[in-house]
């Protein structure tokens, strides 16, 4: 099974309970990284199969794949 790492993005007004959001996203198939409860942001991954599940969390405003950008090393031939 493939992972994704993601970003969640829950909504304002469920940023109080923030545990109970995240207790709910380990049950939908979360591997908790980070809880950042005065952003109310949580990173973590999922396997791929499970992905859609987290945006059916309520309090979850919205799921984002992590995107990561390599830049090649400065002796490399492509700049």
């Amino acid at each position: 099974m493939a992972d994704e790492q993601v970003v969640i993005s829950v909504a304002d007004d469920q940023v109080d309970d923030m545990s109970a959001v995240v207790d709910a996203l380990r049950a939908a198939g979360l591997r908790v990284s980070e809880v950042l409860d005065s952003a109310g942001v949580v990173t973590g991954r999922v396997d791929r199969e499970a992905l859609a599940s987290l945006s059916t969390v309520p309090g979850v405003v919205d799921v984002e794949r992590s995107r990561v950008h390599q830049v090649p090393p400065p002796d490399s031939p492509v700049q």
